[in-house]
């Protein structure tokens, strides 16, 4: 049973997510170096506002009312922002950033464990911050290929 206030309610989430999605998006493209909890954000609203979509876009595709052609049509217009503004740039250079950044702190651990001296305790807690680091890199770059592997699906 369809409820006569749910297509505006739909439509009216689904503005208030892409909004916010189009948001972070700007925000991070103006950062040459993403951090991690930007990133993560970004994910998770990419998440929110595909699932929307793709739940809408279901509930409504065999409509004929003219409110739901219009939320049709403002969900085409969105899926094509994603890919234009994330899937197809923002997402491969936020995967690039991070491989590099890995490898970078890769070689930095191997640099401090071939030194042969005596560690220091300062040596120590840096070898321990970086290791720490590298593992938010590595679960990071997991969770973006995650959201690779979702498209693939799709």
């Amino acid at each position: 049973m369809e409820f006569p206030f749910q297509s505006e309610n739909s439509s009216e989430l689904l503005s208030l997510e892409s909004k916010k999605l189009q948001q972070t998006i700007e925000i991070i493209s103006k950062n040459s170096k993403k951090n991690i909890p930007d990133i993560i954000n970004l994910y998770y609203q990419v998440v929110i506002v595909q699932t929307l979509t793709k739940k809408l876009k279901d509930d409504f595709e065999h409509s004929d009312k003219s409110e739901h052609k219009k939320l049709l049509d403002k969900i085409k217009e969105i899926q094509k922002y994603l890919i234009d503004n994330f899937t197809k740039s923002l997402h491969p250079e936020i995967l690039t950033q991070l491989t590099n950044s890995i490898q970078s702190s890769t070689e930095n651990l191997k640099l401090l464990g071939q030194d042969s001296e005596q560690k220091t305790k300062e040596t120590i807690e840096q070898e321990a911050l970086l290791y720490k680091e590298l593992r938010e890199l590595m679960s990071t770059k997991e969770f973006v290929e995650q959201y690779e592997i979702g498209l693939k699906d799709v």
